[in-house]
């Protein structure tokens, strides 16, 4: 008679397994990394993890690298494939809507009650974020998101090149600055091999807000966040003025010619001194996990300001329970206590004390002797764990970070329209049209690849109609109509 712990049970063995309750159980947990990222010392953090959770909650932790540019297609697969991936990323690559039409998540409601109390008090208002038709599917990962647009640049290239910048930028000044990297042979940024969603539309008219979701195509207001009109942003004039933009920057030499056959993802181009920028939402917490992933000096600026808490900006980094999960309780259980363990979310965002970093105060940690970014053993890049006021951070950063993340938090304003969540299974086949559309016009109008911009948006709207773009816009309507008559 064969035992088991909760790691799983073979399809169809039930009638002849007994499962030991005591036995522990292993939780698989993704972290997302920047391509096939060697982390030598990836076994020991999780080794360090299981030390603490075995005792605690009776399960192992087990760590998966995925490369972000793999990450849609891996929770693909494992939904296919029925893979143990118990803890997952939501929104990060696919939007928290789209992986519940698609059945990949579990809901949460029961298990937060039942093994998720800490994380559901630290959450708090956020928690409403993640819900979809009154069901909640995500925990937020970054309990501090929120904060204006904007970008991150190379500081090093910045002094090297005498470029000053101000906290806020226009884009005025950000062509400035484009035209006199231009000049020593340096990219402004890039949008990598382009994207089926424009997401720096917002960051330079920022009156355009997508309603319900981070996705554009789903429906927007044009009248920033307190505007309840939703409209087809593809139809609208600032989306026709930005497609012209990035043209008029690709035809400058601002952006990279071959983005689309280059096969690099944006943060390696950053990563190579090749751009000078890179997206970002400006905020304390993004400031200090940037400081270390790179071997130069790093700064942000805005696009915009006094930008309110969205419902996109919590669902964008999120941590969800897979439907292929072995153990959804115990996977709760974990969850709940790497956002109540210091210790726990300090290993896997910084790894282990004298391998990946020493202190040099109570709270500021650096490379120890003869370790860098180049050599590390382990090294977090997207997926976030636990909560930052638990959290060692690196040097450039001060012990101040932690009052500013307080203050930063108690000041933040929050949108009107935070909690309403575009729900997409209604319309799920319009919307799987719409994108396939968008897969096609878009990475090249975000490239700026494209001469006749004009005549690419029309063609495209046409395409976007026969698709289901009007169906979505209007279901999308719909369900805020609801919200709010439910919510005023």
């Amino acid at each position: 008679m064969l035992l088991l712990g909760c790691s799983g049970i073979p399809a169809g063995d039930s009638a002849q397994t007994v499962v030991a309750e005591d036995a522990p159980c292993q939780i698989v947990i993704e972290h997302l990394t920047l391509g096939d990222t060697p982390m030598p010392d990836l076994q020991k953090v999780a080794d360090a993890v299981s030390a603490i959770t075995l005792p605690e909650i009776n399960c192992t932790v087990k760590i998966e690298n995925i490369p972000i540019s793999d990450h849609a297609t891996r929770i693909s697969l494992m939904s296919a494939q029925n893979d143990q991936l118990d803890i997952i990323n939501t929104g990060r690559t696919v939007s928290l809507s789209e992986m519940v039409a698609d059945g990949t998540l579990l809901p949460l409601d029961d298990l937060l009650t039942s093994h998720g109390s800490a994380l559901l008090e630290k959450a708090g208002d956020l928690i409403k974020a993640d819900m979809i038709d009154d069901h909640i599917y995500s925990v937020p990962a970054n309990l501090y998101c929120g904060g204006n647009s904007g970008f991150l640049y190379n500081k090093d290239m910045a002094d090297r090149y005498n470029i000053h910048l101000s906290e806020t930028m226009s884009v005025e000044e950000i062509e400035a600055i484009a035209e006199a990297l231009h000049q020593h042979g340096k990219y402004l940024l890039s949008q990598g091999d382009g994207s089926d969603n424009p997401i720096l539309l917002g960051t330079f008219f920022p009156s355009v807000v997508p309603v319900g979701s981070s996705m554009y195509a789903n429906g927007v207001s044009v009248s920033g966040d307190s505007g309840t009109d939703i409209v087809n942003v593809f139809e609208t004039e600032e989306y026709l003025a930005y497609c012209q933009l990035l043209r008029r920057w690709q035809q400058n030499g601002w952006l990279p010619a071959d983005s689309l056959t280059s096969g690099l993802l944006v943060n390696q181009l950053f990563q190579n001194e090749e751009i000078f920028m890179t997206w970002l939402t400006a905020n304390p917490v993004e400031e200090a996990l940037q400081a270390k992933n790179y071997g130069f000096q790093v700064d942000m600026f805005a696009t915009t300001s006094q930008t309110p808490l969205r419902t996109s900006q919590v669902q964008e980094d999120g941590w969800g329970i897979s439907s292929t999960s072995r153990n959804p309780e115990k996977a709760m259980e974990f969850l709940n206590l790497m956002y109540s363990n210091s210790k726990i979310s300090n290993l896997l965002m910084n790894g282990i004390e004298g391998q990946e970093y020493q202190k040099v105060s109570d709270r500021i940690i650096t490379y120890p002797d003869n370790v860098s970014a180049d050599n590390i053993g382990y090294s977090r890049y997207f997926s976030v764990f636990g909560d930052f006021m638990d959290i060692y951070q690196w040097q450039p950063v001060t012990e101040d970070f932690y009052q500013d993340l307080k203050d930063f938090r108690d000041n933040i304003t929050v949108s009107p329209l935070l909690g309403y969540t575009f729900d997409v299974s209604p319309i799920a086949s319009e919307y799987a049209a719409v994108m396939r559309v968008l897969s096609e016009y878009l990475p090249p109008l975000e490239c700026g690849m494209i001469a006749d911009v004009e005549g690419a948006v029309k063609n495209m709207n046409v395409l976007l109609s026969d698709a289901g773009i009007n169906q979505i816009i209007e279901e999308n309507q719909r369900q805020l109509d609801l919200w709010l008559a439910n919510n005023s």
